[in-house]
């Protein structure tokens, strides 16, 4: 999580459940993130830093990105808890946004994959 351009949170840790796609491994990790959103915006609101715009959660997978923009039930995410969709909730009442990020610009992926010297090197640059 950034503030500005601070860095104030991160977190990495495996899944509780086991998913049956990685479309819905990268939606639970959405919602995951956009329940530290939503507690980062109750707290700066507390200490009298409301936000006016919405938050961008930047995500790389465009089939995770579609099933949160998207309220019509699909027989395909029914195994996806519900707890899971208040990603949906939280669009729907604009705290967040949901950009799309190519994979080769995902900030986080310096901190959750190994990754080759020169890409690390690149991620750093940028």
């Amino acid at each position: 999580m950034f503030l500005g351009s601070s860095f104030i949170s991160w977190n990495s840790k495996k899944q509780a459940r086991v998913s049956k796609s990685f479309t819905e491994s990268e939606y639970r990790a959405m919602s995951s993130a956009c329940s530290e959103i939503t507690w980062l915006q109750g707290l700066l609101d507390e200490l009298g830093v409301p936000q006016l715009t919405p938050t961008s959660l930047y995500a790389d997978n465009t089939s995770a990105i579609q099933i949160a923009t998207n309220l019509v039930f699909h027989e395909r995410t029914k195994y996806i808890e519900v707890d899971c969709h208040s990603i949906c909730e939280a669009l729907v009442r604009q705290e967040i946004t949901l950009p799309y990020i190519s994979t080769e610009h995902q900030t986080a992926d310096i901190f959750t994959k190994a990754l080759s010297r020169h890409r690390h090197k690149f991620m750093i640059a940028n």
